[in-house]
């Protein structure tokens, strides 16, 4: 598969463990081609099976603006710099997996030059952000109004447009998932969260306690997404009824806030034992029925393996 388009919310922001001596550890991960990235607070791992059949890994420091800079870390602010992150972050290792799982195919090039070179990856990137705000924010803002009609209250507009956003995120996951390649990035996104939730546990990190795991997990970049499109409806009801061009830019604009708020619920769920943040979290497990899949053997050892070296290095690290 190109790195043309990355994992559709293939993440998991970020998770704890359950020991109270770890509680500063955090670990967040990343689907990518034939692999799994975590992410820790210092540091981030990548492993990714190679076409013989080996696991190629690294590990290399990471410089977190918040680890950087802690009087950052607060509630509604950190959220978008984690986010931020994690997506630079992911296309890198997308990236990098992209050229180590197609090893063979990058030699078999007559001219010598890598399948996906630089420029075919920027180009890539920006066709991924074009296609995003396109799909996500310019078309949904123009067909709401179209539908309900102009005259009616901006309530009415941005209800129908949040419906159409939504709708076109569900159609897309599942459109993908009809993908072989993708179903492949699908099955590592489920080992990618069993090997979070063992570790969070306390378990061995071994395939058989990994596999015993389900796929879903309450942090993950699926259910973030989805918050975030639920929480744009009530949001833009308050931004009137500008030019559609207008209109366009304040939803580009408020993206940053909105994935801040989201964030902050995610973590409480996570967090707390509240009936009405857990209620709120559901539709986003559901949904990773979409963007996950059960694991094989293999596919776990490849996902423990990057959470292994990244645990080790923190732990040197601290």
């Amino acid at each position: 598969m190109p790195a043309s388009f990355p994992p559709p919310a293939c993440f998991v922001l970020s998770a704890k463990p359950a020991e109270k001596k770890k509680a500063d550890t955090r670990v967040g991960g990343q689907a990518v081609i034939e692999g799994v990235m975590m992410r820790g607070r210092r540091f981030w791992a990548l492993a990714v099976r190679k076409p013989d059949g080996t696991i190629y890994s690294q590990v290399k420091p990471l410089r977190s603006f918040l680890v950087r800079h802690p009087s950052w870390d607060k509630p509604f602010g950190r959220g978008i710099f984690i986010l931020g992150e994690s997506l630079a972050l992911g296309w890198r290792a997308l990236s990098l997996s992209a050229d180590i799982a197609l090893e063979e195919e990058n030699q078999n090039r007559a001219s010598g030059r890598k399948a996906f070179g630089t420029i075919e990856k920027a180009f890539s990137l920006i066709v991924a952000i074009l296609l995003a705000v396109g799909l996500f924010i310019a078309l949904p803002t123009w067909l709401g109004p179209l539908l309900v009609g102009r005259s009616s209250p901006v309530w009415a507009w941005n209800l129908v447009e949040g419906g159409i956003r939504i709708a076109i995120f569900i159609a897309y996951l599942a459109l993908v998932s009809l993908s072989k390649e993708m179903r492949r990035v699908f099955e590592y996104h489920g080992a990618e969260h069993q090997s979070i939730h063992v570790w969070e546990k306390g378990e061995p990190l071994e395939p058989d306690a990994a596999l015993r795991e389900g796929t879903e997990h309450i942090r993950c970049g699926t259910a973030f997404i989805l918050l975030v499109l639920v929480l744009t409806v009530l949001v833009y009801s308050f931004l009137g009824r500008p030019a559609l061009w207008l209109r366009i830019l304040e939803r580009l604009a408020i993206i940053p806030l909105i994935a801040g708020v989201s964030y902050e619920i995610m973590r409480l769920a996570d967090r707390r034992r509240s009936r009405l943040l857990k209620v709120i979290v559901v539709p986003g497990l559901a949904l990773q029925k979409l963007t996950t899949r059960r694991p094989d053997r293999e596919q776990a050892e490849v996902a423990l393996t990057a959470l292994r070296l990244l645990l080790a290095e923190e732990g040197r690290g601290e």
